[in-house]
């Protein structure tokens, strides 16, 4: 079956089911699509397939990746919210080089409110390490995740299968504690304990305030642990902050955003001194006119004995981005991004700074762009 059969199946059986049900309970449908353009001098437009280290990510532009939810109530109590998402990815034969197109599961998960004042999810879903992981990729503030991020829980993120509960805490402001067990299987090395029903713990505090009428801070604290590889165990903490002031009520003109992530990686390997690994992001937001905003974000990565010495050299990484985004409506934006980093591998011209241009076309049909992680 191909993958606009398979689509085309998913919308019948949807429609099927909606016709089926109470009007309440009609399937949303949604859908989001990305459309990228990079130019680095770390990648190449063109090279020889033969060779077992060619571009995957080739200069030029191209599909970066669509998503595709399904969410609708179950009861009066429960939900279902089902993403999948399909991105292009290059292979080669030695001989040739072929797109092919994935397709897989992002985020699907039952959750539940019957009981008063606690949230609970079960299924696939995006932990809750951080306010960044928990980030869809069209909503990401920059094209690319932080470095911290991106090199030390993957390209996908914490992403796994498991339980969640999120409690709200009486409080004069929002005050909410989660508690979350994965099965420690997913895509996440540092967490792929070869012991049958070692999973990941995890818990998160998360905290909400309005300062003023004007001003808004937000903080939260997460820290995960599991066995890795080696049957040793891995800890994950992070910290963030934000703090919002926006001058007129539904508007965000004149609106500025400054926010702060901080993630480290500590994980115990067997007869070798342990990785820790730690990185930071700090980025400003300002929406200067009605639908433009500018942003600019530092963010580094430390490796020190690293989990993976071939892909994740021990070294410091340096990043500054700057960005431009156009957003004609909520449901369409167009982003420009100019940023170098340091560190990390090279390129084949033996250049140590990467220096890269991006154009991001970024468009919403059906209100996926509040779907939730």
């Amino acid at each position: 079956m191909n993958l606009f059969t398979l689509l085309s199946s998913l919308l019948i059986s949807t429609t099927v089911l909606a016709d089926e049900t109470a009007p309440s309970l009609v399937p949303r449908v949604s859908a989001n699509a990305l459309f990228l353009f990079q130019d680095s001098n770390f990648h190449k437009e063109d090279e020889d397939p033969a060779l077992a280290n060619f571009d995957k990510e080739p200069n030029g532009f191209n599909v970066r990746e669509i998503e595709v939810q399904f969410l609708s109530d179950v009861d009066a109590f429960t939900r279902l919210n089902v993403v999948l998402a399909l991105h292009p990815e290059l292979e080669s034969d030695g001989t040739t080089v072929e797109e092919t197109w994935n397709i897989e599961p992002e985020i699907a998960y039952g959750e539940s409110s019957a009981i008063s004042g606690v949230t609970l999810r079960v299924g696939k879903f995006k932990a809750a390490m951080g306010k960044h992981n928990l980030l869809h990729t069209h909503a990401f503030p920059f094209i690319q995740a932080p470095l911290a991020n991106q090199y030390l829980l993957g390209d996908e993120g914490l992403n796994d299968a498991g339980v969640s509960a999120a409690v709200n805490v009486p409080a004069a402001w929002k005050n909410e504690i989660t508690f979350q067990y994965l099965r420690g299987d997913g895509e996440n090395e540092e967490f792929k304990s070869p012991s049958p029903g070692d999973g990941v713990g995890l818990v998160n505090w998360n905290n909400s305030f309005q300062l003023s009428e004007k001003l808004a801070f937000q903080a939260s604290a997460s820290y995960a642990a599991g066995n890795n590889t080696f049957k040793e165990e891995t800890q994950l903490t992070s910290a963030d902050l934000a703090l919002e002031w926006s001058p007129e009520q539904n508007s965000h003109h004149n609106s500025v955003l400054w926010a702060f992530e901080y993630l480290q990686r500590m994980q115990a390997q067997d007869a070798v001194a342990d990785e820790k690994s730690s990185g930071i992001a700090t980025w400003v937001q300002y929406y200067f006119a009605d639908h433009w905003a500018g942003l600019y974000r530092f963010d580094n990565l430390e490796v020190k004995n690293s989990f993976d010495p071939v892909d994740l050299p021990d070294d410091i990484w340096k990043r500054n981005s700057l960005a431009l985004i156009y957003l004609p409506s909520e449901t369409s934006s167009f982003k420009f991004e100019y940023n170098e980093r340091t560190g990390g591998a090279k390129s084949v011209n033996n250049d140590s700074t990467e220096k890269v241009f991006y154009f991001q076309a970024n468009f919403t049909i059906g209100g996926h762009s509040g779907h939730s992680h």
